[in-house]
């Protein structure tokens, strides 16, 4: 069994009530290979600000209040933080296609220059960022 130990709080410094789901994502066979793991849902609360809970390594569903989350349990036998472990499991954010481009000063305008006309200039303009495309 891995300890989960998770400090918890709200954007206001407090949370004992967040109700935490855990589960398996089927029945299985446990990490020890002496027992079953069952599907069922187990829910828990964290006490004085921290969560923990001893579960099985594995796939695991993790329900926080409404949310939801596919989160693989190490085999550990030190404590486990969770939020690592829900991280680790979230989708990489869509690539951001456009974006403003903040002039953090000094910077008037951006130009695409190939490689031989930017050498060939006597003195390129020193609030222009050049761009040389491959």
């Amino acid at each position: 069994m891995t300890l989960i130990s998770e400090p918890v709080a709200s954007i206001a410094s407090a949370d004992n009530n967040t109700v935490f789901g855990f589960q398996s994502i089927l029945d299985r066979e446990n990490a020890a290979g002496t027992g079953m793991v069952t599907a069922a849902l187990v829910t828990t609360q964290a006490i004085d600000g921290v969560l923990q809970i001893a579960l099985d390594p594995g796939e695991t569903i993790v329900n926080v209040g409404s949310r939801r989350y596919l989160i693989t349990v190490p085999d550990s036998a030190i404590p486990i933080r969770l939020w690592p472990l829900i991280q680790a499991g979230l989708p990489v954010p869509p690539a951001q296609e456009a974006a403003a481009v903040r002039n953090g000063g000094g910077v008037r305008r951006i130009a695409v220059a190939e490689l031989d006309d930017y050498l060939a200039m006597p003195s390129p303009d020193p609030e222009t960022v050049y761009i040389v495309p491959e």
